[in-house]
């Protein structure tokens, strides 16, 4: 049953519209994951939602009430942003309380209420440090803890990793879903990275100038692109045209997508657009580009008929290396095609094995 239902949700500025009727619904407890490039509407979908922004059309509803007619220091809603915002002159304890005191809850609740947010998070030890004193991940997990600690209907978080580097990254991202799951509370929340959104939601959704392009799982929206922007923009797209490589035109369709890692090295004497080993498998003959050993996978770049190929090898062997210029042949199976028609659908168009 949905929670937070957004309802043909258009946003103007002028003669340019920010979001043209996007429409999406949340669950309760869920990690809702707003994806895209910058530009796309997604920041501005979320402050409509928080209330910082004035939808120009459009309804948002939470737990069956309507959003917009509530001022936004009303709305019971939690934001973690991409800069931190904590007071510097405070501690993280004044930090983490500073919304509890505003909301005139009683000392003796905020601290118990506080101790708890700061366990959460794993800050407790550092309850009477100054920010500048702790590091970025450490700075935004306070963030995290103000935002929780007045147990919000909803929780917003717009591209909160954005400022830390790689590995902080990858450390915050898995402790921001466990903190989720462990308060159970609904949060959206807005990257453009995609392995991010993929590593930590429930469900994405996937925009582009404004509009939504596809709402599904991480598996969905990564193995069952619905457009070709996003086979594209979610991951590694090799895009062929129609009748490359030997491979038959299908009705509707206008391109064809591969992912690199369906991409392998051929058997020796299969030739293009042939079945290669008796497998099913058809083949592309090319010259290498380049090639990378990165120990789990190795990558190449390929030159084909016009096309230039990304291949991702599984589990190389530890001696694999193929120079620059050399004559090889790649093989897929053609069940892993994904068909797009001229306007950037997926078509429901297999090619048989």
């Amino acid at each position: 049953m949905a929670y937070l239902t957004v309802d043909g949700a258009i946003k103007r500025y002028g003669a340019t519209t920010a979001l043209n009727g996007v429409s999406f619904s949340v669950a309760k407890g869920e990690f809702f994951t707003l994806l895209g490039p910058s530009g796309c509407g997604k920041t501005t979908l979320l402050r409509s939602i928080a209330g910082f922004s004035q939808l120009t059309e459009g309804r948002v509803d939470l737990a069956g009430h309507d959003l917009l007619s509530v001022p936004p220091h009303k709305r019971d809603i939690g934001m973690v942003f991409q800069d931190y915002a904590i007071f510097p002159h405070l501690t993280v304890a004044e930090n983490v309380a500073f919304g509890l005191k505003a909301r005139k809850v009683a000392t003796s609740e905020i601290r118990g209420r506080v101790a708890e947010a700061l366990a959460t998070v794993r800050l407790a030890a550092l309850a009477d440090r100054l920010p500048a004193a702790l590091s970025g991940g450490q700075q935004q997990r306070i963030g995290i803890a103000r935002a929780m600690v007045v147990k919000p209907r909803l929780l917003l978080m717009d591209e909160p990793l954005s400022n830390l580097d790689a590995k902080l990254r990858l450390d915050l991202r898995d402790e921001i879903r466990a903190i989720q799951r462990t308060i159970g509370i609904a949060a959206i929340y807005v990257t453009h990275d995609q392995e991010e959104a993929l590593a930590i939601s429930d469900r994405i959704c996937v925009m582009d100038h404004g509009c939504v392009e596809q709402i599904g799982t991480p598996q969905q929206i990564y193995g069952q692109p619905a457009t070709r922007f996003v086979a594209s923009f979610v991951g590694t797209m090799n895009l062929l045209a129609p009748a490359a490589f030997g491979l038959p035109e299908v009705k509707g369709v206008a391109q064809w997508a591969l992912r690199p890692e369906r991409l392998r090295l051929a058997e020796a004497g299969a030739g293009a657009g042939e079945r290669g080993a008796g497998n099913g498998a058809a083949s592309i003959a090319g010259t290498v580009e380049h090639f990378s050993y990165l120990g789990r996978e190795a990558h190449l770049t390929v030159q084909a008929q016009g096309h230039r190929l990304v291949a991702q090898i599984g589990a190389p062997p530890p001696d694999l290396a193929i120079e620059a210029g050399r004559q090889i042949r790649l093989s897929f199976d053609p069940a892993d095609l994904h068909g797009f028609d001229a306007k950037g659908r997926r078509v429901q168009a297999e090619l048989a094995a």
